[in-house]
Formats: C-alpha cells, sequence, structure tokens
C-alpha cells in the first residue's frame, strides 16, 4: 500500500482495522468492512 507510506511520512497515525472511530470520523478500508462501518455509524447516531 504506497499510500500508507505517504500518510505515515506525513505525520499521520496507520490503523489496519475494519472500522475505525475517531471522535466524530468513522472510515473503514474496503466495502468487505460494510458491516463493522454500519454498526459504527448506528452506534454514533443512537
Amino acid at each position: 500500500m504506497a499510500i500508507r507510506h505517504d500518510l505515515i511520512n506525513a505525520g499521520a497515525q496507520w490503523v489496519d482495522e475494519e472500522c475505525v472511530v475517531d471522535g466524530k470520523l468513522i472510515t473503514a478500508r474496503k466495502p468487505d468492512d460494510l458491516p463493522a462501518f454500519c454498526k459504527a455509524i448506528v452506534q454514533a447516531l443512537s
């Protein structure tokens, strides 16, 4: 993953997990992670 090295060099913290919640930011890696992403969205809205 070339983007990983670019992000780390720019000061980002790389986490290889299916879904990451950081404050109000909720993100996932790929379409296969959609169930975990949707669960995090529902939890954030409830």
